[in-house]
């Protein structure tokens, strides 16, 4: 590629080339149709979110600019890793399994049957805690709206009965033959795990139960 250099020297005028080597020479691109590809951009910003997704987001932005109450902010607060895998390993051996229990043999009698059974749901959860048939109360943090669950601690405090919340309402569903569920209540329990479900309850009460009177 040549350059051209002019010197003037009085009235003549001196034009010196200077010779210049280029290894990549720059080539314009024109974007218009039918011509060179335009770059990849971010269109994120411009992407139609689903509904659950907008909702997700708002309730995030509510809850860091709103004073929210104690009875909705204590499910942000959940049961730790470890304890929860023990809790899910207990359950895990009471499971239900379309109508019969693991636990269960065919040769036993129906009323072990009966009362080896998890409940889950809230109007037969409730119905326990109010009877004080419940041993514990498992309830899900990610309920929506949380109105359905928010007065089920209270009521488990006013009767007494340990509770617990923990972490995703899908797992607990596995434990009740179903997608989800909100909460699970267990109301007996086989003589072979009573040591690990003593030390249960004692957490789920210095955990949560003891807690809500500081």
């Amino acid at each position: 590629m040549l350059k051209n250099k002019k010197f003037t020297i009085g009235r003549s005028v001196i034009v010196e080339q200077k010779s210049k080597t280029v290894e990549f020479q720059a080539h314009p691109r024109f974007f218009g149709i039918g011509q060179d590809i335009q770059p990849k951009k971010d269109l994120s910003r411009f992407v139609k979110w689903p509904a659950y997704i907008k909702i997700q987001r708002q309730r995030r932005i509510f809850f860091q600019k709103l004073k929210v109450p104690f009875s909705i902010s204590q499910f942000t607060r959940v049961l730790d890793k470890n304890m929860s895998k023990q809790v899910f390993q207990l359950l895990s051996k009471y499971k239900i399994e379309g109508k019969i229990n693991k636990e269960i043999d065919s040769t036993e009698n129906k009323k072990n049957q009966k009362s080896l059974f998890l409940k889950h749901g809230i109007e037969s959860v409730s119905s326990l805690v109010e009877k004080k048939k419940a041993l514990f109360v498992l309830i899900a943090h990610d309920v929506n709206p949380i109105e359905c669950v928010v007065w089920l601690p209270s009521l488990c405090l006013e009767m007494n009965i340990p509770f617990c919340i923990i972490k995703n309402k899908s797992k607990l569903g596995k434990l009740v033959n179903r997608k989800k569920t909100s909460c699970i209540s267990m109301s007996f329990i086989s003589g072979k795990h009573k040591e690990e479900i003593k030390k249960i309850i004692n957490c789920f009460r210095s955990n949560f139960n003891n807690l809500l009177f500081m």
